[in-house]
């Protein structure tokens, strides 16, 4: 099953801004913070805004992506899935405790981490970051084909944390 992914306009605020702010070194001189910039986004951030669908055939998780080659890897290797963490910050004093208290924030984004190598004795563990348009028929899709105890969405608690308990 095909599904589209959901743009987010802040992303690429973000990104223009942080481009301004290198430009503005380079016109006073300083032009290696705009190479280092440069390279910082083939390698890490045009991978990851680079995607324009995912699909899920025949229990085979694809991230398809325009410029650079698709990530596909089976749906048993997905060892967890749960919210991503973008932006943390404080947020300042709860009504109920009087401490300080972090809010993260995922923006509809999620993180699937799974195996690199299932079939080998290796257990290297690679992510990535999805953002489906409808998530809720994502889901629905992803729980007929990976186990249902490796989605986290909602829940602090770690599916390392969980296997271990488990065992």
């Amino acid at each position: 099953m095909n599904f589209r992914l959901k743009r987010h306009w802040w992303m690429w605020a973000l990104c223009i801004l942080w481009h301004l702010v290198a430009t503005r070194f380079y016109a006073v001189g300083i032009w290696p913070v705009l190479a280092i910039l440069l390279i910082a986004d083939f390698f890490l951030i045009f991978p990851e805004a680079s995607h324009f669908s995912y699909d899920i055939t025949n229990r085979q998780f694809t991230v398809k992506r325009i410029g650079y080659s698709y990530i596909s890897f089976p749906c048993n290797a997905i060892t967890a899935v749960e919210n991503a963490t973008l932006f943390t910050a404080w947020g300042g004093r709860s009504a109920v405790i009087n401490m300080n208290q972090i809010v993260e924030e995922s923006i509809g984004t999620f993180k699937i981490t799974y195996s690199a190598s299932a079939n080998s004795g290796n257990h290297r563990r690679k992510a990535v970051l999805v953002c489906p348009k409808n998530k809720r028929e994502f889901f629905e899709t992803l729980k007929l084909n990976v186990d249902p105890n490796v989605i986290l969405i909602n829940n602090k608690e770690s599916a390392f944390k969980k296997k271990k308990d488990e065992i």
